[in-house]
């Protein structure tokens, strides 16, 4: 085996032998020593990973082959192996094969498909399967429950073992079966596709051997009615503590001597198996029905039966049952999450209407959720249960709270409290009897329950505040004195989600006051102590940061003070300084929307430390303590409080300002955020800005790396200081303009259009003198400059472009005119550069001034052809660009003026033109309100984008029933696109252009996996059709390229037709 296992494949004399190998192991299959047979099973499945597939094939073939000569276990296995028997003749004599050599064949059987079970094809799947069963027939399985449950039937397999003892032989139909069960297991992991066509089988069989426990009786399953629950429930709790000791030792002898529960948990792992093979749509184990009892017509699905075996009486079973459906639960919520399939909500006319679309519902609520609390409750209430069982339950619990509807209503929530409780609070007496039951880990994972019903939104905040306080908020207040770090930690936590609790339980001032003093009294003294572990710390940090922003008033003055004080301690303190920092900003957010909440006493020590920290190297300290100080800065009133030192802000400016550069910018953007909170709570500060802020703030400007965030904290603190009169509006513009003088290079495009963008936002705050003299003087040294300095002519014609998106240039008599004279000017310009920064402007001019410059570009679109068409064309996109970033804007007037013109250039003979219009179309489709079209009549030949936009908001927001709707149209489009000929490529290019649109519309706006995979597989599907896959040369591009890059790649394959599809690219694509 370990010469195999490491020279098996590179060793040119080693494979020679393979066959000869291979002969010889096979052989020692039948030896008398199991050892040897058991070893020879590890050696063959290491053989199979390293030899060819014609080998491989005879291999599995030799071993079903002898497999296949041995009649099954039970009435209807031994049914099956007759009949199979019957239709071929037996190619080996099967009075040789002992029933040890079956299991070592089943147990090898099972490590080759373990090993390469994707290397079997269909025709193997197809053999092992239908032998397998005959071990592990469903009819075969019984329990004490059955009416015609017969033990001698059960033992009557017996005869086929000469010479074994009934014990042995019982123990060889446990391992057949289990071994059985194994390979199923290994099938479902490793085949998944192979074994689709005997899944049912598998899964009935599985459902069934499940509850295989002929030696014990759980009483009738039929009657699982919730009244027969509660009855025993009661009887159980008639038995004292005493009696339950005794009785341990009357089941030991039997549970000793019965170990059928290894098929039972043999065949739980098949069913677990099959729910991770289908943890992407499990559907299917919730609506699917098996007849899991024999002679019984009453049928349950997967969930169902899962759920009814909560009772099996041997715990590893159980506790794996349990956890089968915990993860299948877990996965339908991940599912629903995705728009598989949709859990049931309150609502029963949305389900049905769901439900009639096609759409899987899987209802949660009705039944499914009470059975599951009532089972797990009785885990956490059984005084034999063991710990692991308990734990399985409450991990379950954990996991339905996840789905609607969460544990249930107000009985199920105060149950699950006093069962909690139970656990939590164990007196001396009981901690010496039960120490198991009781544990640490526990008491851990009941803390982690409560959490989570406390923090999700799935269950009513009255009823969880009522349950709450009177049984469990005591016993999670002793929890913080314990000694396990874990635990203790667990329970700040918890205590960290009551606040918030209390004001969405809408709780009276009374319970307010009481809350608030026991927290205090729980979270205070582990916030003062130095000696303990780092989590500690930094939960009663996070728990102290909850009180006092949501019941801060309730706390005394003194309270308030002491938490303060042993704040700045930790602030100060290197290990805790980071947990301290966003606890004081979690403060500081909540203290700018309450007005009582005094953050003065501690204000000046806070912005002191703050800026200490800012000359740290540490950047993950740096971002912190921005964060945090640009909270902590807006709490200040602008009148200035009393015991406030003026100047600590020059010292705190002069950091910042320290900080401002190109190297970090996000580190740039917090600095810039925290030195405009300052101006904007302090005016009086503006000459500390000035003096240490701007002069970093311009070198910034003029990097070309400037961009996004800290592009938009500069706008806002140069806008702030106008507006704050730091610094007059002329001297500010003549400083930026400067900046791009002083570069000794030539200034990029990047550069040139952040210094526009700077001068226009300043200009836009100015007086309304200082701008018409502003966007004459503009105006000007356009005409001054134009060709003459290219860089001064496009960063003046940005800057009016700039200024008209923010304010109305039409309201300033003649400037409109002449605006738009010179933009019509620019386009005959020689160089390219004044051209497309002409286009920008007048999109963005146009945002400001509808009425102004949109009917010029429409009409100008018609007149014009070539180069200037491609140049009005990208003016209208970036107008429609900038109107999709507005907030509030509304462009549905436009959309009937605009569309036209789109729809005519869809047949335009320049590529550029059409692409530039495909962009328009998509970018339009996106801007909000909806608007629709649907109503005008299309061409025939096309399928409109119009029709779709009023489908579009509903497939944002991801309804299921519209998916189909888009569907149609887009394989309409794809089909129109596809059945074009090299005769009719003209007029067949506006469907190109639809499909473009299409594509940007949906990868570009509509953040949704699942929808931008329906359009990748649609347009698979019609390529495919028409002998149009896709290109191999774009194989290369992968999920980290751009959105956009990847669409326009789509686009190429399906203009230029290949040989070959290109699996990599549907798995790239899925992942962008």
């Amino acid at each position: 085996t370990d010469l195999l296992t490491r020279f098996g494949d590179s060793s040119s004399t080693i494979t020679l032998q393979h066959e000869p190998l291979l002969n010889v192991t096979l052989s020692q299959l039948a030896s008398p020593r199991p050892v040897v047979r058991k070893r020879a099973g590890t050696t063959i499945g290491v053989l199979a990973t390293v030899i060819s597939d014609t080998l491989l094939h005879r291999l599995v073939e030799r071993i079903l082959d002898q497999i296949d000569q041995v009649d099954g276990l039970g009435k209807s296995g031994k049914k099956r192996a007759r009949k199979a028997h019957n239709t071929k003749e037996r190619t080996l004599s099967a009075s040789d094969l002992r029933s040890a050599d079956t299991r070592s064949l089943i147990r090898t059987m099972c490590t080759v498909s373990g090993t390469v079970g994707h290397r079997l094809n269909q025709g193997h799947i197809d053999r092992i399967v239908p032998i397998f069963l005959r071990f592990c027939d469903p009819d075969d399985a019984v329990t004490g429950d059955d009416e015609d449950y017969d033990s001698d039937e059960v033992m009557g397999d017996a005869d086929d073992t000469a010479g074994m003892s009934e014990e042995a032989a019982a123990a060889m139909q446990i391992e057949l079966r289990e071994s059985c069960f194994a390979g199923f297991e290994s099938f479902v992991m490793r085949c998944l596709t192979l074994v689709q066509p005997h899944l049912d089988q598998i899964i009935h069989s599985s459902l069934a051997y499940m509850r295989f426990d002929p030696n014990y009786s759980y009483g009738d399953e039929d009657d699982g009615d919730e009244d027969a629950i509660e009855e025993d429930e009661e009887v159980e709790d008639e038995y004292s503590e005493e009696e339950d000791e005794y009785s341990d030792d009357d089941d030991m002898s039997d549970e000793e001597d019965d170990e059928n529960w290894k098929v039972r948990r043999s065949a739980i792992r098949t069913l677990t198996s099959v729910v991770e093979a289908t943890k992407h749509d499990p559907s299917k184990l919730w609506i699917a029905e098996y007849a899991w009892r024999k002679n019984s017509e009453k049928k349950a699905t997967v969930a169902e039966a899962l759920v009814n075996r909560f009772k099996e009486r041997e715990e590893n079973c159980r506790v794996d049952i349990i956890e089968c459906f915990t993860r299948l639960l877990s996965y339908t919520v991940s599912a629903a999450s995705s728009g598989v399939l949709v859990l049931a909500s309150s609502s029963s006319m949305d389900d049905d209407a769901l439900a009639a679309s096609g759409t899987v519902v899987v209802d949660l609520r009705s039944n499914v959720s009470s059975a599951i609390v009532k089972a797990s409750q009785k885990q956490l209430n059984a005084k034999k249960g063991g710990e692991r069982s308990k734990s399985s339950a409450i991990a379950l619990l954990s996991t339905l709270c996840l789905a609607p509807g969460g544990v249930g209503g107000s009985d199920q929530i105060t149950s699950i409290f006093t069962h909690v409780k139970s656990i939590l609070n164990v007196d001396d007496d009981a901690k010496r009897r039960h120490v198991s039951a009781n544990s640490k880990s526990l008491k851990l994972e009941a803390l982690c329950l409560v959490r989570i019903m406390l923090s999700c939104k799935k269950h009513d905040a009255t009823h969880i505040k009522s349950a709450l306080l009177p049984i469990l908020l005591p016993e999670i207040c002793k929890c913080v004195n314990e000694d396990w770090y874990k635990v203790i930690s667990e329970a700040l936590r918890v205590l960290m989600e009551v606040p918030n609790l209390m004001v969405m339980g809408s709780a009276s001032k009374s319970e307010m006051d009481e809350v608030a003093n026991s927290l205090y009294v729980a979270i205070e003294p582990r916030l003062a102590e130095h000696d303990l572990d780092q989590e500690i710390k930094e939960c009663a940090l996070s728990a102290s940061a909850s009180v006092l922003s949501v019941l801060h008033a309730s706390l005394s003055t003194e309270q308030k003070n002491k938490i303060f004080e042993l704040l700045l301690e930790r602030l100060k303190n290197e290990t805790t300084r980071i947990a301290a920092i966003k606890t004081l900003a979690k403060i500081g957010d909540a203290a700018q929307t309450n007005d009582d909440l005094d953050l003065s006493p501690i204000m000046n020590e806070t912005l002191g430390q703050l800026a200490l920290l800012l000359r740290q190297q540490s950047r993950g300290l740096k971002q912190t303590s921005l964060e945090c100080l640009d909270t902590m800065v807006l709490c200040l009133g602008s009148d200035g409080d009393v015991g406030m030192d003026d100047g600590l802000f020059d010292s705190v400016l002069k950091d910042l300002g320290d900080i401002i550069a190109d190297a970090d910018l996000h580190i740039c953007h917090l600095s810039l955020s925290a030195s405009n909170s300052i101006l904007k709570a302090r005016p009086a500060t503006g000459p500390l800005v000035k003096s240490h802020i701007l002069p970093a703030a311009l070198t910034l400007s003029k990097s070309p790396l400037l961009q996004d965030p800290a592009l938009s904290s500069l706008l806002v603190l140069l806008e702030e200081m106008i507006t704050s009169k730091a610094i007059t509006f002329d001297k500010l513009r003549d400083m930026l303009v400067e900046q791009m003088g002083n570069n000794s290079a030539k200034s990029g495009k990047q550069v040139i259009s952040n210094l526009a963008e700077c001068i226009a936002t300043i200009a836009a705050v100015a007086t309304s003198a200082q701008q018409k003299t502003f966007i004459k003087s503009t105006i000007s040294a356009i005409k001054k400059s134009a060709d003459s300095n290219a860089q001064t002519t496009q960063l003046n014609l940005l800057v009016s472009g700039d200024f008209g998106r923010k304010v109305d240039l039409s309201s300033m008599p003649g400037v409109a005119d002449s605006i738009q004279q010179i933009y019509d000017q620019s386009f005959d310009s020689s160089n390219e550069d004044i051209k497309h920064a002409a286009a920008l402007a007048l999109g963005r001019a146009s945002v400001g001034a509808i009425d102004a410059f949109l009917p010029g570009i429409l009409a100008a679109l018609e007149e014009s052809s070539g180069k200037k068409q491609y140049l009005l064309l990208s003016s209208l996109r970036e107008f429609i660009h900038c109107y999709r970033g507005m907030e509030g804007g509304n462009l549905s007037s436009s959309v009937p003026l605009i569309l036209p013109h789109l729809e005519k250039n869809c047949e335009n003979d320049e590529e550029g033109v059409r692409s530039m219009v495909a962009e328009c179309l998509g970018s339009l489709a996106t801007l909000k309100p909806v608007t629709s079209r649907s109503n005008q009549r299309q061409p025939s030949s096309q399928a409109s984008l119009p029709k779709y936009w009023s489908l579009k908001t509903k497939i944002i927001h991801k309804d299921t029933t519209v998916l189909a709707k888009f569907a149609a149209v887009f394989s309409a489009l794809a089909t129109t696109f596809i059945t074009r000929t090299s005769k009719r490529a003209r007029s067949s290019s506006s469907a190109t252009t639809y499909i473009n649109a299409f594509l940007l519309l949906f990868l570009l706006n509509i953040n949704t996996k699942l929808h931008a995979a329906t359009t990748y597989t649609l347009l698979l599907s019609q390529t495919s059709k028409r002998g149009c896959p896709f290109s191999r040369s774009y194989c290369t591009i992968t999920h980290t390229a751009s959105t956009q890059v990847l669409c326009m790649a789509i686009l190429s394959f399906v203009d230029f037709p290949c040989r070959k599809r290109c699996p990599k690219m549907l798995n790239d694509f899925n992942l962008a």
